[in-house]
């Protein structure tokens, strides 16, 4: 078994690579990494150039990535054609995508005091009810809130059952400068930097690199 690295990190100048877990993160850099876990057979079959977005032209870093996720359907644009690509996405827009992954449906109240009437309220209930997106305690989601690359790579992680504990990392894995033990992502960011062979008993078990 294998799983992929889908995170890449920078080389920061000084010797020492970082991976910026609390920058926060594009709409384009999300579609790259919905881009990159596609299992082969889904990314030929929608695979293309070709962009329906007036914003995402051939000679961008990202126009094939943002062109075949939004052909199958994982990311949409806006009412003006547009996708801005540059723009932070927001924990609202994250459920969205992450919503597109589960046949599960919501019924009944709001999960979250603060969305009633948000444009993405269906798309965070039916997200939360599989467990890939948290609320806070105080019972609100902050839909509009930009996400992290480290909050966008924990839920990830819970759409793809990608969970590892520190003891099983694997000896040689890739290290970054700003990605500590002491961290609350420190796994979750060690397990989507680093491509690995891994074993689990079962879906949701955590694995063993």
């Amino acid at each position: 078994n294998d799983h992929i690295a889908y995170i890449n990190g920078y080389d920061n100048g000084d010797g020492t690579t970082v991976v910026r877990p609390e920058n926060p993160i594009t709409r384009a850099e999300i579609a790259t990494i919905f881009y990159r876990i596609l299992d082969p057979a889904s990314r030929a079959k929608f695979e293309t150039t070709t962009s329906p977005f007036g914003d995402v032209s051939a000679d961008m870093w990202f126009n094939t990535e943002v062109s075949t996720v939004a052909a199958a359907g994982i990311v949409n644009g806006y009412g003006d054609g547009s996708f801005m690509p540059d723009k932070k996405i927001t924990r609202a827009e994250f459920a969205t995508i992450a919503s597109r992954f589960t046949s599960l449906v919501h019924e009944g109240e709001n999960l979250f005091t603060d969305i009633d009437g948000h444009w993405a309220a269906e798309f965070i209930n039916n997200s939360a009810i599989t467990g890939w997106v948290n609320g806070y305690d105080d019972g609100t989601f902050i839909p509009d809130a930009e996400i992290t690359r480290a909050e966008a790579i924990t839920l990830i992680n819970r759409v793809l059952y990608r969970y590892i504990e520190e003891k099983d990392l694997h000896e040689d894995v890739i290290k970054w400068a700003d990605n500590t033990p002491d961290k609350w992502y420190y796994t979750a960011v060690q397990e989507a930097t680093n491509s690995h062979d891994y074993d689990r008993e079962k879906i949701g078990d955590h694995e063993v690199h």
